[in-house]
């Protein structure tokens, strides 16, 4: 009921009573689900009075409900933004206001997500804001800039309405004007916590870092402080405030963060809402961390006894006394029964700050915890892809052995082959020798016939002599017939003898022609095999050297991967919103030029030789990597350096030439695998 009555379609400011009844109503919840559920129910979409004031609420039950409401409306992000974008489209009135105030509740989510330790109305201690910050200067760069922003889209809220006020030309005594004007109180309180905490944490950054580092913090705070100040002037001029909200005043001049000295002398910003009326004491007693206690029936019990006397006319003394009595009890009943509830209100506090000590330690413990487990898992990534690399390097250098001990084998048999065919070609000039000599041997015994057939001839010439010279001496002619036949006989012998001679030298002719034929079909035989093991080879050496350019395309195209990996890591880093407080001096920048330009040199002239001689590898591995190292570190001085110039445009400038750089380092490589590939 009471989310109904604040929700209203009325041109009107919320009624403070609805609101602490809603407030009160979360506690009893011990949550936002019913509050959320009512709400949802409401005409939001349908009338821009009613939507306004749903922002207006929630962000009082953001500030001030139960602890539950911030982690429960986390769930609600999508309706919040869907009931901004459907009222942005109203350009005038309170269409530009609704959008304006859903960004901001969403960056307040935002902002108690990322930083659970900040209550709902952001109020903490020095000590809990240390705490939060974990005395890590990383820890409060980013928390600077997270309440940078909240504070942006509090300052955008403010701006777009007292715009509106001027344009409908309403003031803050006018129901319509007060209605845009009261979700400027909770406004004020969240700046004025959110600027104090700003100075505190930039002073502390200011003591660790050097100023450079800091000067996009500082200019935008300042900007931010104009701002903020201008908010307090013109709300705290306006009588609807007044009786309201007591505003603080900024100085006129921002705190001087680089003379710590200044911190000092600054003065924390308080924002001091009146005292209430007795019934919201009452009910902002009762609420207690989450619980509520009802005190009224004991004051119901007595106002019953008082009316029952009232009904009955007149009064006995002993109903005085009984009263008296009972009135006296009840009231020790309710002296026992406070400080007993004041026991458990301490206690249960001590509880719940223990259990939020404890809540802190473990969500510190849970983000060391995922951030340990990021480097895990990238570690284990990176062993993953060393592993990898390894075992491909492994398996192609087993191939390699492999393929070398095949060639080994088939060298070890061609040697044999050769060794085999020299010996077979000098038995094959043996046996020439010996075939000439059984030649020459048969050409003497073929003359030694002819000069024995031409002693025959001789003889027969003699014997015929002889014959006639018989007659004059028979016995001489007896005797020399007698010693002719003698000689006849040994030359017809020694003539068998020659011609047996003749027909085993051609014998042996014919068997060493056999053996000839053997050799000279062995020698083909051979040759043929010869022939085989040579194609082999040359298909071998074929193979290898096909493999061997597979190989070196495949490491030429890794190290040309990882050289682009590099490049492409250093402008992910350009891009890294953490490096814009890192800076370089441009003489340290200009100096990195002649080693990339000599480095780039190194990788023309490496990359000719490895064109022209494959096995000059290893020069332009080494040149590619350390072209890429060098680029990648150009690039990041490049951004380092344009973070010290003062202009902007300069340093988008630098940026975006180094990006350029890197796509040309990119093509670069691309266009080295492109020319190996082609043929």
């Amino acid at each position: 009921i009471s989310i109904n009555k604040a929700i209203n379609q009325i041109e009107t400011p919320v009624k403070e009573k609805h609101v602490r009844s809603t407030i009160i109503g979360t506690f009893h919840e011990k949550g936002a689900q019913t509050f959320w559920v009512c709400a949802l129910r409401l005409p939001l979409q349908d009338n821009r009075i009613a939507a306004w004031k749903f922002c207006h609420v929630l962000h009082k039950v953001l500030r001030e409900g139960h602890p539950q409401v911030l982690s429960h409306s986390q769930r609600h992000r999508g309706e919040i933004e869907d009931l901004g974008k459907l009222w942005c489209h109203l350009r005038e009135g309170y269409g530009k206001l609704i959008q304006c105030y859903t960004v901001l509740l969403i960056t307040k989510l935002d902002f108690h997500r990322r930083n659970p330790r900040f209550p709902g109305n952001l109020q903490v201690t020095k000590e809990e804001l240390e705490s939060i910050g974990e005395n890590d200067i990383n820890n409060y760069f980013q928390m600077s800039v997270e309440m940078f922003d909240y504070m942006d889209e509090i300052l955008n809220l403010q701006s777009a309405i007292f715009g509106s006020l001027n344009m409908s030309r309403s003031n803050s005594m006018m129901s319509s004007g007060q209605c845009r004007l009261a979700p400027l109180i909770p406004c004020i309180q969240d700046s004025s916590q959110l600027y104090d905490y700003c100075v505190k944490i930039l002073f502390k950054l200011h003591a660790s870092l050097p100023p450079d580092t800091l000067a996009g913090h500082r200019e935008r705070f300042l900007k931010q402080f104009q701002d903020l100040r201008q908010f307090y002037l013109n709300a705290s001029t306006m009588q609807y405030f007044r009786n309201l909200i007591q505003i603080p005043l900024l100085p006129e001049t921002p705190p001087n963060f680089l003379v710590q000295s200044d911190l000092r002398s600054y003065v924390t910003p308080v924002v001091i809402l009146p005292p209430e009326d007795t019934v919201h004491h009452n009910d902002s007693d009762n609420v207690v961390d989450g619980n509520l206690v009802d005190t009224s029936d004991a004051n119901s019990l007595t106002g019953d006894l008082v009316d029952l006397n009232h009904r009955n006319g007149s009064v006995s003394p002993d109903v005085l006394a009984e009263r008296d009595s009972l009135i006296e009890h009840l009231q020790q009943e309710i002296a026992h029964l406070r400080k007993e509830i004041q026991r458990l209100i301490h206690e249960h506090q001590r509880i719940v700050d223990q259990l939020n000590e404890k809540i802190g330690e473990l969500q510190v413990d849970l983000a060391t915890k995922d951030s340990e487990l990021l480097q895990e898992r990238q570690l284990k990534e990176d062993l993953l892809q060393q592993t990898e690399a390894v075992s491909k390097f492994q398996e192609t250098e087993q191939k390699a052995k492999t393929v070398e001990e095949k060639f080994q084998k088939l060298k070890d048999i061609y040697r044999k082959l050769r060794e085999e065919h020299i010996k077979l070609i000098r038995q094959k000039a043996d046996v020439d020798k010996q075939l000439l000599s059984a030649q020459s041997m048969s050409d003497a015994a073929v003359r030694s016939k002819a000069q024995a057939e031409s002693r025959i001839q001789e003889l027969m010439l003699e014997k015929s002599q002889t014959e006639e010279s018989l007659q004059k001496s028979s016995n001489e002619a007896q005797a020399e017939l007698v010693h002719l036949k003698q000689s006849q006989e040994a030359a017809k012998s020694e003539n068998q003898n020659l011609a047996c001679k003749v027909e085993w030298l051609l014998s042996e002719k014919g068997s060493v022609e056999s053996q000839l034929q053997d050799v000279l079909a062995q020698k083909e035989d051979l040759d043929v095999r010869l022939k085989d093991t040579e194609g082999r080879m040359k298909e071998l050496e074929s193979r290898l050297q096909e493999e061997k350019f597979n190989r070196l395309y495949q490491l030429l195209v890794t190290c040309i991967s990882q050289a682009e990996g590099v490049v492409q890591k250093s402008i992910h880093e350009v891009d890294n919103p953490a490096i814009s407080a890192v800076t370089c001096t441009p003489d340290y920048f200009r100096g990195l030029i002649e080693p990339v330009q000599n480095s780039l040199n190194d990788l023309g002239s490496s990359y000719k030789s490895f064109y022209s001689n494959s096995a000059a590898i290893d020069n332009l591995v080494q040149n590619v990597i350390c072209v890429a190292q060098l680029v990648a570190n150009y690039i990041l001085q490049g951004k380092t350096t344009s973070n010290t110039s003062p202009d902007i445009e300069f340093g988008e400038r630098r940026c975006e030439r180094v990006r350029c750089d890197e796509e040309t380092m990119r093509r670069m490589f691309r266009s080295f695998v492109k020319i190996w590939q082609t043929p």
